[in-house]
């Protein structure tokens, strides 16, 4: 009596296109778990750098620098989001985000293991 509808076409090409939900929250985290001292880092050097006593706060050197950290943080801040959802839905939208959010982070990730590199020997 009662029949029981089979998910349409759409639907059933929406679930083709999407990876598990734990795929994408385990990208997340693992990113987070990369990005995670970096950003406390860029924020400790943009702080302290822009607030150093030594100079006025209003030169257009430090206002840049607080600007361009901001970005940064930001780029940082999104990317692990950006990422993990990008691997559950596929959509090139998506990628492009990440894309574009990763290049800034993996740089800045860079910076500091090059730093960091250089202070051991």
């Amino acid at each position: 009596m009662t029949e029981t509808p089979s998910p349409s076409p759409a639907h059933d090409e929406l679930r083709h296109n999407q990876r598990s939900q734990l795929k994408g929250s385990m990208v997340s985290l693992v990113a987070w778990a990369v990005v995670i001292l970096p950003i406390i880092l860029l924020a400790i050097l943009v702080f302290a750098t822009v607030l150093e006593p030594s100079a006025s706060i209003a030169t257009p050197g430090r206002i840049a620098i607080a600007i361009g950290g901001a970005a940064l943080l930001f780029c940082m801040i999104a990317s692990p989001h950006l990422l993990g959802q990008a691997v559950r839905f596929r959509e090139r939208a998506m990628w492009r985000a990440a894309l574009v959010t990763g290049i800034p982070t993996v740089c800045v990730v860079l910076y500091f293991v090059f730093r960091w590199l250089s202070n051991l020997g």
